[in-house]
């Protein structure tokens, strides 16, 4: 039963480290701009909601690590150096693919321009 809980904890841990850099992000762009009309609507609506979102949803994901860690309390032995704790790797997977599509969105398919072309 132990091991159950411990591998939901830690897919809830992969999915939700997705779900803090991906998801929100362009989930509340889309929904914002589902609501608003205006820029202005829009651009306070999104500086003010996204970190917010994204906040509490961090906030709730190293709450589950600290389920997943304290899960796995009784498997590190001793004297070993501590491994890498799991929250690290789907967390910086996920931030790198947020980073890499953010970039292509604004280089290929963004219409506006830093720089007005002649």
């Amino acid at each position: 039963m132990a091991d159950a809980v411990t591998a939901l904890l830690g897919i809830a841990i992969v999915v939700g480290s997705a779900m803090l850099w991906i998801a929100i992000p362009f989930g509340g762009l889309w929904l914002v701009g589902e609501l608003t009309s205006r820029a202005q609507g829009f651009l306070f609506a999104t500086l003010g909601g996204i970190p917010l979102a994204m906040t509490a949803a961090a906030w709730f994901l190293y709450r589950v690590n600290d389920g997943y860690e304290r899960s796995r309390a009784g498997e590190a032995g001793a004297g070993r150096r501590a491994p890498r704790a799991l929250i690290d790797v789907p967390m910086t997977i996920s931030a790198t693919v947020a980073l890499v599509l953010m970039a292509i969105w604004f280089f290929f398919y963004s219409h506006m321009w830093l720089v007005t072309p002649l």
